[in-house]
């Protein structure tokens, strides 16, 4: 029987809170010092609306390249997988905290379209039943996602929540690059690439805090999650997929 499967990042694994929400849903601190509440996120949602079994890979903190290794340990031939993508440069700082060699140069524009490629390449070696992209902490680039024949439910789903948002493919990882990309030794200068990348991943993680209800802590809400999973609901019955 066919399965949905949330891959990805944490937007894909859970909804955030400020505070109990008083409900009949059940949320939980990582500890008692987060100041925030992790509640079910946009598969349990889903699950009400479809009757279907879906199983969320996603998990919090971790790379593309980390978050296709959770949806490999499972035997997706059958099922509907829906992938959150995540920003493309965690694998170089997974890389640096780890000590271990990968590919990062010194020009932050030139990364960025290596492991961009990399990224919508493996996507399309995916052979499920249906596999497509929906752009939770960063927008899918389109124009790749169409080069590799890849479906997309939404570009941004900060966009989609808010319309007059412009959102970029910088999530609000993007200062911890600072190692790489901060002090360029060939040239003597902070890339201006990486520069911009900074100011723009702030200035989105700025407009997440500004809209608190829609958003906690840089994640969906449970209000917004619910709203999220009807979207992917509508999808892939529009589609003809479920």
């Amino acid at each position: 029987m066919t399965r949905i499967i949330i891959a990805g990042d944490s937007w894909g694994a859970h909804s955030y809170e400020g505070k109990d929400l008083k409900n009949d849903l059940i949320g939980f601190r990582w500890s008692p010092k987060k100041n925030y509440i992790l509640y079910p996120g946009p598969g349990y949602f889903l699950s009400k609306l479809t009757k279907l079994e879906v199983i969320t890979t996603a998990d919090h903190g971790v790379s593309n390249t980390e978050a296709f290794d959770n949806l490999n340990k499972i035997n997706y031939k059958n099922d509907i997988i829906v992938f959150y993508k995540t920003g493309l440069f965690r694998e170089i700082h997974k890389a640096y905290i780890n000590k271990k060699q990968i590919h990062a140069t010194e020009n932050f524009e030139n990364d960025m379209e290596y492991y961009s490629d990399k990224f919508y390449q493996r996507c399309s070696e995916i052979e499920a039943k249906h596999f497509c992209l929906i752009g939770g902490c960063v927008q899918i680039q389109k124009e790749q996602a169409r080069k590799y024949n890849i479906k997309m439910i939404e570009r941004s789903i900060t966009k989609w929540l808010c319309p007059n948002f412009t959102d970029s493919d910088f999530d609000s990882t993007t200062y911890w690059l600072e190692f790489q990309y901060a002090s360029k030794r060939s040239y003597g200068r902070t890339c201006e690439h990486f520069k911009n990348g900074v100011v723009t991943s702030h200035n989105k993680v700025d407009f997440w805090r500004r809209n608190d209800g829609i958003f906690y802590k840089n994640h969906p809400t449970v209000a917004s999650n619910k709203k999220i999973a009807k979207r992917i609901y509508d999808y892939l019955k529009n589609k003809s997929i479920l």
